[in-house]
């Protein structure tokens, strides 16, 4: 378990990924979903909203307890349904700009 002090709150990759299910930790909609996102990309997306953020490496979501993918501690200023809600769009469009082609 991730134990972080009262000012900070903790987003693990499996809120955003559209492989997973509600029930294996997903928080937001399909369709907001990123395939397999990682902790860098996350605290990229945060850092893009202006919030103090740094990536824990090593630290496993106790949903998938094997997979040591680490977790972004976002400074709190806002409500975490709240910020979970500002960073997935932030993500689909990071992807997004990433996948298109170069002219």
């Amino acid at each position: 378990m991730v134990r972080t002090r009262a000012d900070h709150l903790i987003l693990w990759p499996s809120y955003f990924d559209s492989t997973k299910t509600r029930a294996e930790g997903r928080r937001v909609a399909k369709g907001q979903a990123v395939q397999n996102p990682t902790a860098e990309e996350i605290l990229k997306a945060v850092e893009s909203l202006g919030l103090k953020a740094a990536v824990r490496q090593g630290k496993a979501y106790p949903r998938c307890w094997w997979d040591w993918g680490g977790c972004v501690s976002v400074e709190k200023s806002l409500a975490k349904t709240e910020l979970i809600g500002k960073v997935a769009p932030r993500l689909r469009q990071m992807r997004a700009s990433r996948q298109k082609p170069q002219s």
